[in-house]
């Protein structure tokens, strides 16, 4: 359900609408489109409702079930394609995964049997049941066919099919029994242990496809043993894809709330339907939720960090969220921007399984909320296939908005541009002799929150012979500084990369940018320390190699600009101040000092001065002191 569905809600909401929907008294409405009516509430024991959990696959709109009726399928994410009346289920028009997955987990079919619910047109339901019947002949030898995420879909979808027209009294005998079977084989390949990903979101859509199965048709004599066996997996799935520390394994935050609201959607379900579910969800759903209400940027968007993808998490899902913003306080003040709930009080937390940092300026209240600035920063390890080689990353949310991006995902298919966004270059860190980082962990380091500043730091030695370090100081609101130092025996190439928004663009004066919005209003000011021996330059769109692209949708990729900061040697530092907002139009200035485990660091903007030393560079405990001095700007 969009927000725009809702009462009050428009297409073109106010500032705050989207947010203040979060602090609603009332649980807002539900559609009963199709609800059942007196003894179509139980047909054949099943009674309605319990065919769909995930709710997404049960919604549609008459424009997509028309165009699917003219043979052309919209798939999200891509032009809607003619296709053949009769498919051969061989169809791969735009050969990329994510359109097979969609596709061939019959997930379109959802418009026509919304279509039918919603209209009453027999046509719909036909067409729906013409397309099911050409998959139940040909489908399962498709080489698309078989794939174990989109099975799971398909799973659900053929469940929800099935008892909507039960209930609707619109299946015949022999219908039924071709849905049936297609249900059955669907699940017997779920259960196979080779079919199951257990090490990361796929596995929850997996499990949750045969426990839907299972619950649906308690008869069925294999549904026992199913039930047993999801009850397991998805044990094993919350202790072991959400990390101790509440982050998901995949380092991304766009999949954090994607397994979150799968795994929230699945318990409401088993609440209203009484179906039994590990004793372990909730402890995982309390350390999901307490990352989520500190990594949503302060305008509602998700930090592009890891394989992720644009998500405005206020617009996701609202009803859906609602609930969850009704249980935890301190989420529903992130979603409500700070207009209700309970603000959290770490402007500093660390989740160590992950490697992962969040710094903020503050919480504040309505006013102040969009105006905080709010830093990612990766130290983690590289742990699944949607990991990526961004080691020491960061995302810079400030004056409103993000100013440093991480790239996105783009593809998983292989070549080029997925080795360009899964690579090194493609972040905010520092490329060493113009390679990727090897496949490893990097180490997040010493936490400290200061009077009124906040400290992190975090090492690899993911480049053969290298150590990099990196520390980030979130000085006030606006104003952060980043301190990079790597070490090695041998002289080697560095270069530090600072990712732009596609629509921000940088004007150099010797080794400063100052970074502007297409409508000329600067943004951020980036200053460097010891110029001398640094060189800078930018890309953007470069095609060979790729590099300078920004991609937040699946398939579609923008160009951006990169800033690049190169030196040359064995031990480097670089010291980056970054001035954001009314401090970007000021001057700023940072120079830097020391070697080994020292690093000293003087920092000036728009009239505010620090004074810092940090002692045990890359040790396993440091000691930081930061002094403010003012007078020295003058």
């Amino acid at each position: 359900m969009l927000l725009s569905s809702l009462p009050g809600c428009t297409e073109n909401p106010g500032k705050d609408r989207f947010a203040a929907y979060f602090c609603e008294e009332q649980e807002p409405e539900h559609s009963e489109r199709g609800e059942c009516d007196g003894g179509e509430c139980v047909v054949e024991g099943h009674r309605w409702g319990k065919e769909i959990a995930y709710i997404e696959l049960d919604e549609g709109d008459l424009e997509s079930a028309d165009l699917i009726m003219e043979d052309t399928w919209p798939v999200p994410r891509y032009e809607p394609v003619k296709l053949p009346h009769s498919l051969t289920w061989r169809e791969d028009p735009y050969g990329e995964k994510y359109w097979q997955f969609v596709f061939y987990g019959l997930r379109p079919t959802a418009h026509l049997l919304w279509a039918y619910r919603e209209t009453g047109l027999r046509k719909y339901r036909d067409k729906l049941m013409q397309v099911l019947e050409s998959y139940s002949q040909h489908g399962p030898s498709s080489p698309y066919g078989w794939d174990k995420h989109g099975t799971a879909f398909r799973a659900m979808v053929l469940v929800n099919t099935y008892w909507k027209l039960k209930h609707a009294n619109a299946l015949s005998h022999q219908e039924a029994r071709l849905l049936e079977d297609m249900i059955r084989s669907d699940a017997v390949f779920l259960a196979k242990p080779r079919n199951f990903e257990d090490s990361y979101n796929h596995g929850f859509a997996q499990a949750a496809g045969l426990l839907l199965v299972a619950e649906n048709f308690p008869g069925w004599p294999e549904s026992p043993g199913w039930r047993e066996l999801v009850l397991s997996r998805y044990a094993d799935l919350l202790d072991l894809v959400i990390a101790p520390d509440g982050f998901i394994v995949e380092n991304s935050v766009y999949y954090h709330f994607y397994v979150m609201a799968q795994v929230w959607m699945l318990a409401g379900w088993a609440k209203k339907y009484d179906v039994k579910l590990p004793g372990n969800l909730w402890a995982a759903v309390d350390r999901m939720v307490y990352v989520g209400a500190r990594i949503i940027q302060p305008d509602g968007n998700i930090p592009m960090l890891g394989a992720s993808q644009a998500r405005q998490v206020r617009r996701f899902l609202p009803p859906l969220f609602y609930g969850l913003a009704e249980k935890y306080p301190e989420f529903r003040h992130t979603l409500s921007a700070g207009m209700c709930g309970t603000a959290p009080t770490d402007r500093l937390s660390t989740y160590w399984s992950g490697g992962l940092a969040i710094l903020r300026s503050d919480f504040g209240g309505q006013k102040e909320y969009l105006a905080q600035t709010h830093v990612t920063f990766d130290a983690g390890p590289f742990r699944t296939d949607h990991s990526q080689l961004d080691a020491l990353n960061l995302v810079l949310f400030a004056a409103g908005r993000t100013l440093l991006t991480d790239s996105g995902m783009f593809t998983e298919d292989p070549g080029p541009e997925k080795d360009y966004y899964q690579g090194t270059r493609a972040h905010n860190t520092v490329v060493v002799d113009g390679k990727d980082q090897a496949l490893g962990d990097a180490v997040l380091g010493t936490s400290i929150t200061g009077d009124g500043w906040l400290y992190q730091s975090g090492h690899h030695t993911l480049y053969e012979g290298v150590m990099h370090w990196r520390s980030l100081f979130l000085l006030e609101k606006d104003v952060v500084l980043v301190l990079d130092r790597l070490t090695a025996d041998t002289p080697h190439q560095y270069e530090q990369r600072w990712h732009l928004p596609p629509d921000l663009m940088p004007t150099l004066e010797g080794t400063t940018a100052r970074v502007e919005n297409e409508e000329g209003q600067r943004l951020l000011r980036i200053v460097q320390a010891n110029p001398r021996g640094l060189s800078v330059s930018t890309v953007r769109g470069g095609k060979e190699p790729v590099d300078g692209w920004y991609s937040t949708n699946y398939g579609k990729q923008r160009e951006a600009t990169v800033l690049l900061y190169q030196r040359q040697g064995g031990e480097t530092d670089y010291a980056t101040l970054f001035a954001a907002g009314e401090y970007a139009t000021q001057h700023a200035r940072v120079s830097s000092s020391g070697s080994g485990s020292v690093y000293e660091v003087q920092a000036c903007a728009a009239g505010h001065a620090w004074r810092i030393r940090v002692d045990g560079v890359g040790q396993s405990q440091e000691s930081v002191s930061v002094e403010r001095s003012d007078a020295s700007c003058q």
